[in-house]
């Protein structure tokens, strides 16, 4: 990925194939909305097969919904001000960027504290290891 992005700036810079640099920016930006996108399964997944959100820090996701959802509002409030709703289509990596982080993030807003929920926190001990979920029988 990241030898295909220098190939892609060379080509840019060198101006082969009519590539215009507004085409190496919207390569980048599909990249980091699929590293985005793959960043969050992984952990929705171990949540479930944990069946818990234990040595996680939610903090982390609050300020990352807070994050998108200021994001959409200034992508909405900048197509409103220009009067031109298009705004929001033309750059739709930003749309889709606050649209997957906000999704994820109520996933994971909603496995902390409705599906797997912890009133007291939980220790390793011989019998219990944290991060498999499995319970040891001697």
């Amino acid at each position: 990925c990241i030898v295909l992005c220098v190939v892609y700036a060379i080509l840019v810079q060198c101006n082969i194939h009519d590539l215009l640099f507004i085409d190496y920016l919207y390569m980048l930006s599909f990249i980091k909305m699929m590293i985005t996108i793959i960043k969050y399964v992984p952990q929705v997944h171990l949540n479930y097969q944990r069946k818990s959100t234990v040595g996680w820090n939610i903090w982390n996701v609050l300020l990352d919904f807070s994050g998108g959802l200021l994001s959409l509002i200034q992508l909405i409030m900048d197509a409103w001000d220009m009067d031109d709703f298009s705004a929001i289509t033309r750059n739709w990596v930003k749309f889709g960027l606050s649209f997957v982080s906000l999704f994820f993030d109520i996933i994971f807003i909603f496995q902390h504290y409705i599906i797997y929920p912890t009133t007291r926190p939980i220790t390793a001990t011989p019998e219990y290891d944290i991060l498999s979920g499995d319970t040891r029988e001697e």
